[in-house]
């Protein structure tokens, strides 16, 4: 831990070498994920970084503590820094750990059930599969969410092979190709996996847009969307 402390004691006298060093308490932490933390509090500095991080280089620290003190003085940092933490970060070894904690570590979302008032999920995710992917894809867990939200219309939880569709969408008002295609997207997800390239992670890869596309009605579905 003392190597740890120098390297954020040094990296706050780069960032703020006019302010005096305030008490710096650091710990490893037991996040679900790639999560680090780092606020001021009554002159006191304290730092939690995620333990997958435990045995990470030295210079990955380096770069860490110059992003999270960045981020908390709102000081700009060279991009060599983000682009070094995020290889790190992408490596095969950091990934397969980060995907064991979170197993390990996150309760299974509570699911409600694929059957809503007024649609079946069941029932959607199978007519989609036959229409756009010749019944070969894999079905995965299918469930409306406890709270009816605009801001995440849906997602794919890969750790738990759940896809989650706001009970937004569980009502008469809402057009059905609207809802289709909010199922259609992350029928993708659960097909096309998301790749590291350039030390980014891309979600969207080009062949998942390719495919978002065969929506039938996908800029229609796209304009409702953006009126929400």
């Amino acid at each position: 831990m003392e190597n740890l402390e120098t390297i954020f004691k040094t990296a706050h006298r780069e960032i703020r070498p006019r302010t005096p060093l305030p008490e710096l308490r650091i710990e490893f932490f037991p996040f679900v994920g790639l999560n680090h933390t780092a606020r001021l509090h009554e002159n006191q500095l304290i730092i939690r970084v995620s333990d997958i991080f435990a045995d990470a280089p030295a210079d990955i620290y380096r770069s860490l503590a110059l992003i999270l003190l960045g981020k908390l003085y709102r000081k700009k940092i060279d991009k060599t820094h983000h682009q070094t933490y995020r290889a790190f970060i992408l490596s095969d070894k950091i990934q397969e750990r980060a995907r064991l904690v979170r197993t390990d570590r996150s309760r299974l979302s509570r699911t409600r059930g694929f059957r809503g008032r007024y649609l079946d999920l069941n029932e959607l995710f199978d007519r989609l599969n036959q229409q756009y992917f010749a019944n070969t894809l894999s079905k995965p867990r299918l469930s409306w969410s406890a709270r009816s939200t605009r801001y995440v219309l849906g997602r794919f939880d890969q750790t738990h092979n759940t896809i989650f569709i706001s009970r937004f969408f569980d009502s008469p008002q809402i057009p059905l190709t609207v809802t289709e295609y909010v199922m259609f997207h992350e029928m993708l997800h659960v097909k096309h996996h998301s790749r590291v390239q350039d030390s980014r992670l891309i979600v969207h890869t080009p062949e998942f847009k390719t495919d978002e596309k065969r929506f039938a009605h996908y800029a229609e579905a796209k304009d409702w969307l953006k009126r929400l």
